[in-house]
């Protein structure tokens, strides 16, 4: 999802299912912090492999019938998942667009707000994806192109938006914005996800990406 911690909440930070709103002092956006080389490069190589697969992403994963030859039980046909999974994209995104959108460092209340509901928010929204993803037959090129990249994102970015929580609470100004700082220093996957995610058919996922 769409994350951007750069100049006072140009736009909201989102981390598949998390959301954030970014402050800070670059343009890029941002979801995941650096805890782990191995950890960031293989985020990376996993965006890559999404914008890459997009051509090839329909193609069915081993061991499950295509589409075109009958569904096997128990698995969903493409429609049905992209029906399913876009619905429960949009949804979300309504719930973030909601939200209250921060404008300084010093707008503590809703840096707050925006912040805890995101935390909450995200480990709903990826277990919903994660749950709907399993029952495709696509299921493998999904979760390696998609959701271990927004996965990886959310891990790394929700000890810093807990800490920017905190500082918020305390009304911290400086704090907030060396947090903001940090989130808007992090990798940016959003663009190369909406790319796979629209060329795959979930356009509403795919503009989620881009909120």
């Amino acid at each position: 999802m769409t994350r951007n911690p750069a100049a006072w909440w140009p736009a909201s930070l989102v981390v598949l299912g998390a959301v954030v709103a970014g402050c800070g002092g670059s343009s890029s956006k941002s979801a995941s912090p650096a805890p782990s080389a191995s950890g960031a490069s293989a985020s990376s190589s996993a965006a890559s492999s999404a914008s890459s697969a997009a051509a090839t992403s329909s193609s069915p994963a081993s061991g499950f019938a295509s589409t075109s030859a009958g569904t096997p039980a128990g698995v969903l046909s493409k429609p049905d998942f992209l029906i399913r999974m876009n619905t429960t994209c949009r949804s979300f995104s309504a719930r973030v667009k909601a939200l209250p959108t921060p404008t300084a460092a010093t707008d503590f209340d809703a840096i707050t707000t925006n912040l805890t509901a995101h935390l909450r928010l995200a480990p709903s929204f990826l277990s919903q994806a994660e749950a709907l993803v399993e029952q495709s037959a696509e299921r493998a090129i999904l979760q390696k192109n998609w959701l271990a990249v927004e996965q990886a994102d959310f891990a790394a970015f929700k000890p810093v938006a807990q800490r920017m929580v905190t500082h918020s609470k305390a009304r911290d100004a400086a704090e907030v914005q060396a947090d903001a700082n940090t989130l808007s220093a992090l990798p940016d996957h959003s663009k190369a996800l909406a790319s796979y995610l629209a060329g795959f058919g979930l356009s509403d996922c795919a503009a989620l990406e881009r909120l």
